[in-house]
C-alpha cells in the first residue's frame, strides 16, 4: 500500500479535509488587532465645572483616614491585601475618567469590595504634567467611601496606579 492510497482511504473518511503539503507554520504571522469599542456617555449624566474636583486642592499621593488601623496601613503598602477590581482609565479624558471612576466605585461598592486598584497612568506621554492622576486623587479625597489610597507596588503599575481602600457598608 502506498502513501496515494492512504491519502484517499483518509478523505473518503473525512470529507472536506485537504492534505497540507507544507508542514512549517509561521509564528512571527501578523495577527489582526482588534479595535476597542468606542466609549460612549452615560445617558442623563452631564458634567459641569463645579463637578471636578477643586484643583486649588493639592493632590497627594498617599492619604489614609486617621482611624485607619497602622497595621492595615502597612499590608496597603506593602501590597499584601490584593485589590478585588480594577480600572483602567488610560487613554480617557476627564469627563469619561470621572464617569468611569463614578460607576466602577458604585459597582465595588455594591459588590463589597474592599480593596481596588485604579490604574490613572504617569502622564509620560501628556503635552503638560500629569492629567489623570491628580484628578483621581483629588476626586478620591472627596469620596466618603474612601478610606485610604496609597501608590501601587511596581507589579500593579507603581506610581501609575493606586490602591484604594473602601469603607464596608
Amino acid at each position: 500500500m502506498n502513501d496515494d492510497d492512504d491519502d484517499s482511504e483518509f478523505a473518503q473518511l473525512i470529507p472536506g479535509v485537504k492534505r497540507l503539503h507544507n508542514d512549517r507554520v509561521n509564528v512571527y504571522q501578523q495577527r489582526s488587532r482588534k479595535k476597542p469599542a468606542p466609549r460612549t456617555r452615560t445617558p442623563g449624566i452631564e458634567w459641569q465645572q463645579a463637578d471636578f474636583p477643586d484643583e486649588s486642592t493639592p493632590a497627594r499621593d498617599t492619604q489614609f483616614n486617621s482611624g485607619l488601623q497602622k497595621k492595615l496601613q502597612r499590608k496597603m503598602k506593602q501590597g499584601t491585601i490584593r485589590p478585588e477590581s480594577r480600572i483602567d482609565l488610560h487613554g480617557y479624558r476627564q469627563v469619561e475618567a470621572l464617569e468611569a471612576l463614578e460607576l466602577f466605585l458604585n459597582d465595588a461598592l455594591q459588590h463589597r469590595y474592599r480593596m481596588v486598584l485604579i490604574i490613572h497612568g504617569q502622564g509620560y506621554r501628556s503635552q503638560s504634567d500629569a492629567v489623570l492622576k491628580p484628578l483621581v486623587q483629588r476626586w478620591l479625597a472627596k469620596q466618603s467611601q474612601v478610606l485610604a489610597w496609597c501608590p501601587a507596588l511596581p507589579r500593579d503599575g507603581a506610581t501609575g496606579a493606586s490602591y484604594v481602600y473602601l469603607r464596608n457598608n
